[in-house]
């Protein structure tokens, strides 16, 4: 995910700690959800907040492929 999705050179990829990692993945994906052409941006004025997601949930889902 990191050399490829997020463009990372393989000595930064590796050398990453996983929090920091999965804390560059939610920029990404919040990032391509602003900058969206077609809709499903966050609205200005809407008081909902996505749910925060746990280090050992997105490690889960990471290597095993699936969601909880």
């Amino acid at each position: 995910m990191a050399t490829g999705w997020l463009g990372w050179v393989p000595d930064v990829a590796w050398s990453t700690p996983l929090p920091e990692l999965f804390m560059a993945m939610d920029a990404r994906i919040e990032w391509a959800q602003m900058t969206n052409p077609f809709g499903g941006g966050t609205k200005s004025g809407g008081s909902e907040k996505p749910r925060p997601t746990t280090v050992a949930d997105k490690l889960r889902q990471a290597l095993t492929g699936r969601n909880r």
